[in-house]
């Protein structure tokens, strides 16, 4: 597995304290130089904005391309934009769809997030864009074409992913904690994606308290079996690591044993694997996740270092209920 990482990704940089910051990225490239990865420099690509533009309207892009020439800035109340955003922002896509073109299996750790960022900015009915700019996994599946999947392990939905590919055939699956509970408030199994891409888009919210036993039974009984039906040629893998119970910013209770579940099983499938940085935010997390996620690319060894986790009475009913609406909503569609 190569990891794409360049110093321009730090260039990010929030005015004041945030939890989405460049530091997030040390930890990312000491995990992975512990794991003994390959670290490779992207190439910049000359039609990276054209990239963008394939899922973002011109103006917004035209609006974010001046904010980073007037340096500091923010979007909302969560999301900024500096002086070294623009070109993070398009060596993240560049480096995406480098990587897919050369049918690379890999890590890109990207800054700015992206999976909330819709096409003019801030997606569905979200109150911020969720510390993202653009949306680098719809612009990459975009990009990609035909075969192509997104599979979105972040403890928050993607609305920007959604909102981009709702009206197309490109299959886009979300786990994430519950909208009732959690930022974007969207991601409801209802929200099945419309015209031609109806039934495409697969929703599986889970209650606060989730443990690995429910994400591995939603990997084995609802994704593994829709994505084998799809049969895709590349899977891109929104990954963030803050559905892990010692995430500040959520409430789920997943452990890097679940986490190395899920990736292990979209590695099994045995086609190209791209992976993007999305959220996360306990630094050490993200250090021994992407150290146990490159070993098990490289060399096939499942180590989490961590237990499996149980999720509690309450929270494995309510997950339960909530698995036989995704069933009923995506059964007309796939065969689960």
């Amino acid at each position: 597995m190569r990891v794409y990482f360049s110093q321009l990704f730090k260039e990010h940089r929030p005015p004041r304290r945030h939890p989405e910051a460049p530091d997030r990225l040390d930890y990312l490239l000491e995990g992975a130089r512990e794991a003994g990865a390959e670290i490779v420099e992207p190439q910049a690509r000359e039609d990276a904005w054209r990239l963008i533009e394939l899922a973002h309207d011109k103006s917004y892009v035209e609006l974010v391309r001046r904010l980073c020439r007037e340096g500091e800035a923010f979007i909302d109340g969560d999301t900024y934009i500096s002086e070294g955003t623009c070109d993070a922002a398009a060596l993240a896509i560049s480096a995406a769809a480098g990587a897919i073109d050369k049918r690379e299996t890999a890590l890109i750790a990207t800054r700015p997030p992206g999976h909330h960022a819709g096409i003019a900015g801030r997606a569905l009915s979200a109150p911020t864009q969720g510390f993202c700019i653009f949306n680098t996994a719809a612009v990459s599946a975009l990009y990609a074409g035909e075969g192509v999947a997104i599979v979105d392990v972040d403890a928050h939905h993607g609305n920007g992913t959604q909102e981009i590919l709702y009206e197309r055939d490109i299959l886009y699956i979300s786990t994430h904690q519950h909208p009732a509970t959690l930022y974007p408030g969207t991601g409801y199994p209802d929200e099945i994606g419309r015209d031609k891409g109806e039934g495409y888009n697969i929703n599986i919210p889970l209650p606060p308290g989730t443990g690995d036993d429910v994400y591995v039974k939603v990997i084995d009984e609802i994704v593994v079996p829709i994505l084998k039906q799809y049969g895709p040629r590349v899977v891109i893998i929104s990954l963030g690591w803050d559905a892990h119970r010692e995430d500040p910013l959520t409430d789920m209770n997943l452990s890097l044993n679940g986490y190395l579940y899920v990736l292990d099983a979209l590695r099994r499938l045995q086609t190209q694997t791209v992976i993007l940085l999305e959220g996360g935010y306990n630094r050490d997390v993200i250090r021994r996740g992407t150290g146990a996620l490159v070993r098990m690319f490289d060399s096939g060894v499942f180590e989490p270092r961590e237990g499996r986790t149980e999720t509690g009475p309450a929270a494995l009913r309510k997950a339960g209920e909530i698995l036989d609406e995704v069933r009923r909503a995506v059964s007309r569609y796939w065969k689960i």
